[in-house]
């Protein structure tokens, strides 16, 4: 039985959803916020007629800690704190407005610098609990400083200015983070045949280093025979109805942890993981075989026979390099071609140990 997983609660459910877009610039972010409301905090609060009372300093003490935990943790765990970072910005600037008996402007736009944070760093459900404690605490300063009828105005004011300032701010990063998701999913898929790009596959194989398996990793790079030929005689149109058949038969024969990508053109690659080169040759053979037993059926009833070559290369765990991988695989390849084609290509002992792999 596979590992059992274990659920998690329901702060870190709640944490994850108010926390971070992304936790390494949140962190830093944080950290200058929190270290600028705390020199703010200390210079004005000893400024003051009163001093600094202990209530002030501990409060001050409590952001300077906070952000000292931030600073010594790892950034994933920092990200779940990054979310408390601005709620203590808003309970320091209510100390302090009520401290040095603020309740002007400038008291009230302090409270602007934890919804900025929040706008830019934090997902949708933690800018607006952060933008409703920042109304919450100006009606606290201005509450208990100011009448009542210019209490509300001065509310009213603040309020309407956080909520838009950090519902424009938010949207605007909402909608910059949702192109970049689809930018970067364009980037790693195909459009023609499903699979992953080239991009995907390099940073799989500059994996194979940290496998975990005695095996080692396997590379096999594929090429269509003569596919020149096929977009010369059939039209483009069906060159690319090609690529999608093969692409389909061949993601049909490979295991759920093998990448299978397209590297541009005519050319594919398998990478397989926990694989030894005997095993990569033989499933490169069923490769081959299988697109050969399987034509593409063509619009007017005819199948159009197809062939592929293939090149395998094989590196135990720690060993080789991913240069030598590709180059290896690449060189079994035209020793395939150059030999007929519609066959898997191999390397002899002393080449495979010029190039550091099996």
């Amino acid at each position: 039985m596979g590992a059992v997983t274990r659920p998690s609660t329901w702060p870190a459910v709640v944490l994850r959803g108010l926390g971070p877009r992304q936790a390494a610039p949140a962190r830093l972010w944080i950290m200058i916020m929190i270290g600028t409301c705390t020199a703010v905090f200390f210079t004005a609060a000893l400024l003051g007629d009163g001093g600094l009372d202990p209530l002030q300093l501990g409060c001050g003490i409590v952001l300077a800690l906070f952000c000292l935990t931030v600073l010594a943790l790892r950034p994933e765990r920092a990200a779940s704190l990054c979310v408390a970072g601005p709620l203590l910005g808003v309970a320091g600037v209510v100390v302090l407005d009520l401290g040095t008996a603020d309740a002007g402007v400038t008291g009230q736009i302090f409270f602007t610098m934890p919804v900025l944070y929040a706008a830019v760093h934090l997902r949708v459900p933690g800018s607006v609990l952060v933008t409703a404690a920042a109304i919450g605490g100006d009606a606290i300063v201005v509450g208990r400083l100011l009448p009542l009828e210019e209490a509300l105005t001065d509310l009213a004011f603040t309020g309407g200015m956080l909520i838009l300032m950090g519902s424009v701010l938010t949207r605007a990063m909402v909608t910059q983070q949702r192109l970049v998701e689809k930018l970067r999913r364009q980037a790693s898929v195909d459009p023609l045949t499903g699979l992953v790009t080239r991009r995907v596959l390099d940073d799989a194989v500059s994996a194979i280093s940290s496998a975990t398996s005695d095996t080692g990793t396997a590379l096999v790079l594929i090429d269509v025979d003569k596919f020149k030929t096929i977009n010369d005689t059939y039209g483009h149109a069906v060159g690319d109805d090609a690529l999608v058949h093969i692409a389909a038969v061949l993601s049909a024969r490979c295991r759920p942890q093998d990448v299978l990508a397209r590297m541009g053109g005519d050319e594919l690659a398998v990478l397989m993981t926990g694989c030894s080169y005997e095993t990569a040759l033989s499933r490169a053979r069923d490769f081959v075989s299988t697109i050969h037993d399987q034509p593409l059926p063509l619009a007017d009833g005819r199948r159009l026979a197809l062939s592929i070559s293939a090149g395998a290369a094989h590196a135990h765990q720690h060993t080789g390099s991913v240069r030598d991988l590709y180059i290896s695989a690449d060189t079994a390849l035209y020793a395939a071609k150059r030999a007929g084609r519609g066959r898997v290509g191999e390397l002899s002992g002393a080449e495979r140990q010029a190039l550091h792999v099996d």
